[in-house]
């Protein structure tokens, strides 16, 4: 506990010291931020201590709260947006942060499907039955009820969140509701597919008494826009220095939160920031892996292939690449092989043209190959004259595997500018098209290659995601992809959707819709003696954005 007070300590101390710098949107009594007030670390670190003592009261190697440690610390330092679910950045740690804040009906672990808000469900052809815990409650105490999922369902349907499961206009899931009573709701479906459960018990539940005056969610900042259902309430975030505080909510129904807070502090040097004990978990470099891996007190969760990155064509910009000799003429000219051993550091592999990264369960080891064949790329594409600029993210690896393509592009005639933005402004402007060549990196991709292949490569439901997922071609259509990629998701016999699946890869890397540059590898590391929780799920590698790892389990 002395290691654990000391790490308060020190925390408190950056809080303080960065909210002296800047103002951090502040919560009320029940965890709710009100528009336009601040509050200091001291406030925080009170609230928290007033905070309800576990049932059964103080137990050895228990915080007085009764959780099993006192403060998770990871490193912060980029704004994520406000964890709201119209204010979150789309990418995964927005999401995960808005997460924590407001719950699902259901979750998933290593092995399936979960209760969260929901005890049980029942499926009956194309209705889905869900039952909440009893007495499940908002974070101001207001009682949770089937009365707000039939609210959220409509609201979502008027107004889609940043990350938007139940789908918008003529794609939105749900045909209708049936309220049965306080606990139990009947969802019925427009069609049945294999993902449906996943894609309706994943919608977060927002509070009707605190949404149905507000008209434009978009911007939404006042009272009770931060109140959600969740094992944690957000009890300080501060945009400007991507500082964000979660403290455990006791009457969450579906399970113990772990810790009394979880921080997100700003480091500048994140190995160093763990090395001093200033946060409890961070990425791992591949080049200090073995030093790691020797130490017995450090835990490591690997992530394998599991980040990818993809060059995406503007074909209404570049209509020369919808000849396909040319797109082949791309793969032949880059060393994807040289992205894998220079800037991952041989902790990866190169991509596959199906898309499908290796070690995936839907992985098609006999999709078509494009080795790198620099000759052949010029011989292709010199006499083209061809001037591009490529988009890329300012931030990460995205510069370095940018610079890369260009080198090889030039070599092969083609001139290319590299333009830089912050991630959110590349993202952006790639999905309102606004570029020619896009590098895009992002995770995710083991974790459920149907659901994000459709969302890239079908005509009808890419570019619709809000994530860098379904960030497809633009200007480029095939009827035959197209199809595969929407009758795999109705096929609910799973050998047999995954040979449809295997075949959509196949097919995609004949027709190279887009360029699969490489995946990476990462690791965790953790201190296996402070907190031994982290873990992935059976369809998400990211452990430090998968909500379970912030809970008892």
């Amino acid at each position: 506990m002395e290691e654990a007070m000391r790490s308060r300590k020190l925390v408190s101390f950056l809080f303080g010291a960065m909210m002296a710098m800047a103002a951090v949107t502040g919560c009320g009594k029940q965890g709710t931020p009100a528009a336009g007030t601040s509050v200091q670390a001291s406030e925080s670190v009170n609230h928290t201590e007033q905070t309800a003592e576990a049932e059964n009261g103080d137990t050895e190697g228990r915080t007085k709260q009764g959780h099993l440690v006192e403060t998770l610390k990871l490193a912060g330092g980029t704004d994520w947006g406000a964890p709201s679910p119209y204010l979150n950045a789309s990418r995964g740690p927005g999401s995960a942060k808005m997460n924590l804040v407001f719950a699902s009906l259901i979750d998933e672990d290593e092995t399936g499907d979960i209760p969260w808000l929901a005890q049980s469900w029942e499926m009956n052809g194309s209705d889905y039955t869900f039952t909440l815990f009893p007495d499940t409650k908002f974070h101001d105490g207001t009682p949770l009820t089937t009365e707000d999922v039939a609210f959220t369902i409509d609201y979502f349907r008027e107004h889609p969140p940043v990350s938007n499961s139940l789908g918008a206009g003529d794609s939105f899931l749900i045909d209708h509701y049936t309220v049965v009573d306080d606990r139990t709701i009947t969802i019925t479906v427009k069609e049945a597919a294999a993902d449906t459960l996943s894609s309706i018990g994943s919608f977060v539940i927002i509070p009707r008494h605190v949404w149905e005056k507000v008209e434009d969610p978009n911007t939404y900042t006042g009272d009770g826009y931060l109140t959600g259902s969740g094992a944690y309430r957000c009890t300080a975030y501060d945009g400007a220095t991507g500082s964000y505080e979660f403290t455990a909510f006791d009457d969450f129904k579906g399970g113990k939160p772990a810790a009394d807070r979880v921080l997100f502090v700003p480091v500048s040097d994140p190995l160093l920031a763990f090395e001093n004990h200033e946060i409890d978990i961070t990425g791992m470099p591949a080049d200090l892996k073995d030093k790691y891996l020797s130490d017995p007190g450090i835990g490591v969760v690997e992530k394998a292939n599991d980040m990818g990155y993809k060059l995406l064509i503007n074909f209404e910009k570049c209509p020369g690449f919808l000849d396909l000799d040319q797109r082949k003429a791309v793969y032949a000219a880059l060393d994807r092989q040289a992205v894998v051993d220079k800037v991952f550091r041989g902790a990866g592999s190169v991509g596959s043209a199906g898309y499908v990264p290796q070690g995936s369960l839907y992985y098609n080891d006999h999709v078509v190959a494009y080795p790198y064949d620099p000759e052949k790329a010029k011989s292709a594409l010199e006499s083209k004259n061809y001037e591009v600029t490529l988009l890329a993210a300012d931030s990460g690896s995205d510069v370095d595997i940018a610079e890369l393509i260009k080198q090889d592009l030039e070599a092969a005639g083609v001139k290319v500018t590299v333009a830089a933005y912050d991630s959110a402004s590349r993202d952006e402007m790639v999905h309102a098209g606004n570029y020619e060549f896009a590098l895009v990196g992002n995770g995710g991709w083991s974790n459920n290659p149907p659901k994000y292949m459709r969302t890239i490569f079908s005509d009808r439901s890419k570019n619709k995601g809000g994530n860098p997922h379904s960030m497809g071609p633009i200007g480029y259509s095939s009827d035959e992809i197209t199809k595969l990629a929407e009758d795999q998701m109705r096929e609910v016999d799973f050998e047999a959707r995954r040979q449809m699946f295997q075949d959509l890869e196949y097919l995609v890397s004949e027709e190279v819709p887009l360029i699969v540059i490489a995946n990476q590898s990462s690791y965790s590391m953790y201190r296996k003696d402070y907190y031994d929780g982290w873990m992935k799920t059976y369809a998400y590698q990211q452990t430090e954005q998968t909500r379970l790892s912030y809970m008892e389990r």
